[in-house]
């Protein structure tokens, strides 16, 4: 495989959705690209679409609608726990300081199941804003105000990732062909799906000496059977505007690991020889974990009614002389 370019600059994987055009310039992408339309096996944008919604096995990665001072963009996240999505922080982060922006409105579009809205945006510890300076602990979790029904498969956090791994890309991007770029728009509803392999790592900048970030790169088709090539044709695949939050997966023989979330490319618009890659999400566990826990969900009023109805009940049991204290030296029940 091509080395990963990394003097280039990591392009922003979050896809502007109005005045497309005139952002064209500063290219945030996000898209899971098909191989060449002509090359064999035969592919196109058509193909790589996860059609069986909520029958899926990535029936877990949705859509992000986003929106913040008078501008809109579409990205992609994946749920990890009934009221909790993962995704990319320059998601949440649009004026790249690395926290989430004021007035930041998101919905996760979710395809067979329906769109459900974001109320706290949380960005990793020490993310400090899209490549400002670093590329590094871009990560977002967003916790959602409805929690999600029941028949998602959502993917586990543990899994390993290491230099060789065959991976699975997904998102809502723009898509096209590794021949000559894109060629579609990104969507709410059209969830695509490729692969790759990852071919090296940067290390934690911080300290640590962790690997932080993934990288890949998107081989011809015309390299499919040599050692470090393509995939195959319809396999092979790099991420584009819009898949930005997305997940980098591996499958575990019972389902799928979620190991990294997708957030740059380097290259040229979604051609062969361009390079993507991402955040470990291993590393950062520790942070979601911590960060779901702090957040509790509010109970509903049915059930502070239902919770208060035995307080109510003790107290008029204590006013009865029902309760009272327990006999010197015997041990109270717990």
């Amino acid at each position: 495989m091509h080395k990963p370019r990394s003097q280039h600059s990591p392009v922003k994987l979050l896809v502007p959705v109005m005045a497309l055009v005139s952002l064209a310039a500063i290219t945030p992408v996000q898209a899971i690209l098909a191989g060449g339309e002509c090359a064999s096996p035969a592919d196109s944008p058509a193909n790589r679409i996860d059609i069986r919604g909520a029958a899926s096995p990535f029936n877990a990665i949705g859509s992000l609608s986003i929106s913040a001072g008078g501008v809109s963009y579409l990205g992609s996240a994946t749920a990890i726990a009934r009221n909790w999505i993962l995704t990319a922080g320059h998601n949440l982060d649009l004026n790249d300081s690395g926290s989430p922006t004021a007035g930041l409105s998101i919905n996760f579009n979710l395809p067979g199941f329906g769109t459900f809205s974001a109320t706290s945006f949380y960005t990793c510890p020490g993310f400090t804003g899209f490549a400002n300076p670093s590329n590094q602990r871009d990560l977002g979790l967003i916790y959602l105000s409805t929690p999600l029904p029941t028949g998602i498969n959502y993917p586990d956090l543990s899994g390993n990732l290491q230099t060789g791994s065959t991976v699975t890309l997904a998102g809502f991007g723009r898509s096209g062909y590794g021949s000559y770029g894109y060629t579609t728009l990104a969507t709410l509803t059209d969830r695509r799906i490729g692969y790759n392999v990852i071919d090296s790592f940067q290390t934690n900048d911080l300290g640590g000496g962790f690997p932080a970030v993934f990288f890949y790169d998107f081989d011809s088709p015309d390299t499919t059977g040599q050692v470090g090539g393509s995939l195959g044709n319809n396999l092979e695949s790099i991420i584009g505007p819009g898949d930005s939050g997305g997940p980098l997966l591996v499958a575990d023989g019972t389902g799928y690991d979620l190991v990294g979330v997708n957030t740059f490319i380097a290259g040229y618009g979604g051609l062969f020889g361009d390079t993507g890659g991402g955040i470990v999400v291993a590393p950062y566990v520790n942070w979601i974990d911590q960060t779901m826990a702090q957040v509790v969900p509010e109970p509903s009023i049915l059930g502070l009614c239902l919770l208060a109805l035995p307080i109510c009940l003790f107290q008029n049991f204590i006013r009865l002389g029902r309760f009272g204290p327990p006999p010197s030296g015997r041990p109270v029940r717990k």
